[in-house]
């Protein structure tokens, strides 16, 4: 089985370095804002088919404030790494691996609003060398003058012995991630008081249920937030965004699904806001391609399926945010 495993990694690893070189070698140029695609409607639409959302694991995408600057994960075969991009003279640089990334699980990369950490969670253990942990971690890595220096682990205040996972940073620096800690998958907040976090504690009953939730990611004014969760009563599948408006008090409303406008009969998971508030971004594993065929398919035709978006996989979609004011005049 560990040779297995092994001939495995390296297989991907070798599929890595093709698709990338292929990439650099015949990379479109893009420019403008994400990546100059054409903004989608109230619809949710694949986000870059062919460039970011490969037919792969594609995932967890995160912008950079002034927006020329993106992060995302990419993975398969039970690999995953953190891909980079950037904008240079308005033109999109093909993906490369993250500097931090490459040599472990890595995966859901988020920006903190000032645009000068990364937030991930990876099996990387605390040494940096050696076998991977059994469970993630949440890592941070941090920017100065130089680039991106080494991922540094919060430590036990933070992390657990258990799974932690899809950490976020609000805008005012509290912190934001799922846990199973307890048991089951709940989402819990760090607060960020004078300088430091305090004792992370799950958020309310309003968000948290007996069923699992996970993922959740404010808007960048922190006037709601959306979050996935599976196996609840109002579910459309396999995992479901939802959604909670604060309050004045600063409580959260009862949460509600965000409906099949979002969601389907796959899993929907890692809602991402972009930084100017425009568009919300999340991971389905959803097929648009029919469970058959009207003829017999080729050789060509099936191996094209299965390295294209749609595939069932994981795909990176995108909407635009103002279905959220629909939502909350709903919920009035």
């Amino acid at each position: 089985m560990k040779y297995n495993r092994t001939l495995y990694g390296l297989i991907f690893l070798f599929m890595l370095l093709f698709t990338f070189c292929q990439k650099e070698d015949n990379f479109p140029v893009l420019k403008g804002p994400y990546l100059g695609q054409k903004p989608p409607g109230m619809t949710p639409e694949i986000f870059a088919p062919g460039i970011i959302s490969t037919g792969y694991h594609d995932g967890c995408i995160t912008f950079s404030p002034d927006g020329k600057e993106l992060f995302y994960h990419f993975g398969g075969l039970g690999r995953m790494v953190i891909l980079h991009m950037k904008r240079e003279n308005n033109r999109w640089t093909a993906p490369q691996v993250a500097s931090f990334s490459g040599k472990y699980r890595d995966g859901e990369p988020h920006f903190s609003y000032d645009g000068n950490k990364v937030l991930f969670r990876s099996t990387r253990p605390l040494e940096g060398k050696g076998e991977p942990m059994a469970s993630p971690d949440i890592w941070i890595v941090d920017r100065d003058e130089n680039g991106w220096n080494e991922p540094r682990n919060p430590g036990p205040f933070i992390n657990s012995e258990k799974y932690d996972l899809y950490p976020t940073i609000s805008k005012s620096g509290d912190l934001y991630f799922a846990s199973n800690r307890d048991g089951g998958w709940d989402i819990y907040v760090s607060k960020y008081i004078n300088g430091q976090y305090v004792k992370p504690e799950k958020l309310s009953d309003a968000i948290n249920s007996e069923f699992g939730d996970w993922d959740a990611f404010l808007a960048p004014d922190e006037s709601y937030i959306i979050f996935g969760s599976n196996g609840r009563p109002d579910g459309f599948g396999e995992s479901d965004l939802y959604i909670s408006f604060r309050k004045e008090d600063g409580t959260w409303t009862k949460s509600k699904n965000m409906g099949s406008q979002i969601n389907s009969l796959y899993r929907e998971v890692d809602p991402v806001i972009s930084p100017d508030g425009k568009y919300i971004f999340f991971r389905s594993n959803r097929r648009i391609h029919k469970p058959y065929a009207e003829s017999p398919l080729t050789y060509n035709e099936i191996i094209k399926m299965l390295n294209s978006p749609g595939n069932g996989e994981a795909d990176i979609y995108w909407v635009d945010a103002r279905i959220v004011d629909r939502l909350k005049i709903k919920e009035q």
